[in-house]
This record gives C-alpha cells, sequence and structure tokens, in this order.
C-alpha cells in the first residue's frame, strides 16, 4: 500500500488529481487510516486509474467516464478508442505543421515582397525526363513518392545519368488536393524507358520540350516555401509585360528530407511569353 504522495510518484498523477477522483467517487482510496485519515493507495489500482486517463485523454468528461467504469468497458474497446484517437490527433497535428510552415513562408514573402532582383529569364533546351506522373491526394503524398524515388532510382541507374531531381505541376490552378503533378530526375544521357519502382509506380523516360522564355528564381528553404520563388516569378511578369505559357517547374539544385529540411534549394521555373512583343528582355541561354 502507498501513501497518496508515494502513489502519485508512482503513477504520474499530482495528488490534488488523486484527491479529486476521491472526492467524486471516481477513484477512491484502497484503505484509510481511521485514526489518522492517512489515504492508502493499492498498486492493483493502477490499471484502473490507467483505464479512467485514457478515456480521459479522449475527450470524455468525467460524468462519461463515471458511467464506462460502471458499464466495465473491455481493455480491447479502450485500446481500439485510442488507435482512433492517436489517428486523429496524428492528423491534426499534420495540419497544423503544415499550417504553421505557411505562416512562415508567408511572412519570408512578406520580408521580401518587393525583391524581384533575382529573377532571372533562361532559355532551356530540350531535356531527357525519367518521370512518372500521377494525380496525388494530398501534399503529404506528394513527399513521400518524391521521397520514395530519390531512394530507389540513384540504385537503378548510372549515376553519370542522373541530373537534378525535378517536378512540374500542371494543376491549373493551387489546391492542397488531388494536385496533377510529374515527379523524376532530369537526365544527362538516355536510359532504359522504364523503371518499376513499386506495383503502383513506373518512372519513364520521355523528352521535356524546349521552352525559349523561362523566367527562374532560387529559393532556400522547405518545399512549402517554394510559393516564395512564384511570387517573385509573379510579381516580375506583372512588371515586365508577361505572362504564363505553361506548368511550372522544380528543380532541385540541392535536396535532403523534402519535408523536414530548411536546407532545400530549388529552383522555381515558369514558362512565360510576351503580352508586348515589341518590347526586348535579354536572355541567358542555360549551358
Amino acid at each position: 500500500m502507498f501513501l497518496t504522495g508515494e502513489f502519485s510518484h508512482i503513477s504520474r498523477v499530482s495528488k490534488r488529481l488523486l484527491h479529486y477522483y476521491d472526492e467524486i467517487g471516481l477513484l477512491k482510496p484502497a484503505y484509510i487510516d481511521a485514526a489518522t485519515g492517512y489515504r492508502y493507495y493499492s498498486a492493483s489500482q493502477l490499471p484502473q486509474l490507467n483505464r479512467i486517463l485514457a478515456l480521459k485523454d479522449l475527450g470524455l468528461s468525467l460524468d462519461q467516464i463515471a458511467e464506462m467504469m460502471k458499464a466495465d468497458v473491455s481493455d480491447e474497446e479502450i485500446h481500439g478508442m485510442l488507435l482512433i484517437k492517436k489517428a486523429e490527433l496524428e492528423q491534426t497535428l499534420q495540419e497544423d505543421m503544415h499550417r504553421l510552415r505557411g505562416i512562415e513562408a508567408r511572412i519570408q514573402q512578406n520580408q521580401s515582397s518587393n525583391d524581384t532582383l533575382d529573377v532571372v529569364i533562361k532559355s532551356i533546351p530540350p531535356q531527357l525526363f525519367l518521370s512518372i506522373r500521377a494525380i496525388l491526394p494530398s501534399p503529404e503524398e506528394m513527399i513521400e513518392l518524391a521521397q520514395h524515388i530519390q531512394r530507389v532510382i540513384p540504385s537503378r541507374v548510372d549515376q553519370r545519368a542522373l541530373g537534378p531531381f525535378a517536378g512540374i505541376v500542371y494543376t491549373d490552378s493551387f489546391t492542397l488536393t488531388n494536385n496533377d503533378v510529374e515527379l523524376g530526375y532530369l537526365l544527362k544521357i538516355p536510359v532504359e524507358d522504364s523503371i518499376v519502382i513499386s506495383e503502383e509506380h513506373v518512372l519513364h523516360m520521355r523528352e521535356l520540350p524546349a521552352i525559349q522564355t523561362m523566367a527562374t528564381a532560387v529559393q532556400t528553404g522547405g518545399p512549402d516555401l517554394v510559393f516564395v520563388a512564384l511570387s517573385r516569378i509573379g510579381q516580375w511578369i506583372e512588371a515586365n509585360g508577361y505572362r504564363i505559357a505553361g506548368p511550372y517547374r522544380e528543380i532541385g539544385l540541392e535536396l535532403s528530407n523534402m519535408s523536414t529540411s530548411h536546407e532545400m534549394i530549388v529552383e522555381v521555373q515558369m514558362p512565360i511569353e510576351r503580352l508586348n512583343t515589341s518590347s526586348d528582355v535579354p536572355v541567358i541561354t542555360r549551358e
């Protein structure tokens, strides 16, 4: 038997909470010394206390917990409810982290909202692209597929053939769900036409068309900061009398863990064309 303070240490629950549970009849001491009034708890009460705390973590009120304790809900049922709650919390945490990264990105965008000097105009030649195109339900699944490709392809393809990892976004407007994207590696030399990396994912080699006028900007940081580069490009397009002329590309100049790294270096490339063909813009041709 343990005094309340001792049981508090063992159970990792405060004395105040144990006293409160005693007062409302949710968890009574195993024994109370009539002479001293000291409360004593038994180690055999730990499972009962853990069930109370588990049900509390599920968001149930103390009255609801009391009813469930009376109904003698099984450990299996509680375990199932906890797994469901765990999945819900993980989803909420993932969404909150996504919002946090978005806020950080918006702050950075606000700090550099007038900066268009780092937009560079290039002419991009035709390029071989070993890739897979898919409609992906969420940003997390897009990152997961990109990471899977980066894990598998370097071991399946001659390193001398691989250029930077790249992605093309075909969805005609921004959305967090069901994005139409193409992911893979730009190639320096041809490789076999198709490479199977899983039952549902096969990469094929094709040639990306040349782009005569490509507005580009380099962005450092995680994947949620790519829109900062897009914003700079958008400002340049409007200021110089151009318009978007096709899906944009993201070229990984330096990548590590796409979901957590703050040291990624990505070049965003946006095909553009003139609104007014009478003006000239200097073009830098990629070697």
